[in-house]
């Protein structure tokens, strides 16, 4: 009686398994309810935060200039900018967490 040398090969027989081999991007991926993509989600969300930036620096902008003394405005511009950017760089290293996890797996 001989023990085969590879185990695996007892589970499948005497035929090579075939290696797995990464798929390129798939032709549909997955979208939301809306039709979205990740990349759209991703590209949305970019663009909010940048809005608020924006909005940000239109509200100083308007202090400085003398068009408008509603600090109030300026305040809660500031507030939403700094909260959108902490949520980019929270959700960027989830992003980069998650690939370098992914990096790691070994098949």
């Amino acid at each position: 009686m001989s023990i085969p040398l590879d185990p695996m090969r007892g589970l499948y027989g005497s035929q090579p398994v075939a290696p797995v081999s990464p798929q390129a991007t798939p032709a549909n991926p997955p979208r939301t309810d809306d039709g979205k993509s990740f990349q759209d989600v991703l590209n949305d969300f970019v663009k909010q935060v940048d809005t608020t930036q924006h909005q940000y620096q239109d509200a100083i902008g308007a202090v400085e200039r003398g068009e408008t003394d509603n600090l109030h405005r300026v305040m809660l511009a500031q507030n939403e900018a700094q909260l959108s950017l902490k949520l980019a760089v929270e959700v960027r290293n989830k992003l980069v967490e998650a690939y370098k996890e992914t990096m790691r797996t070994q098949f």
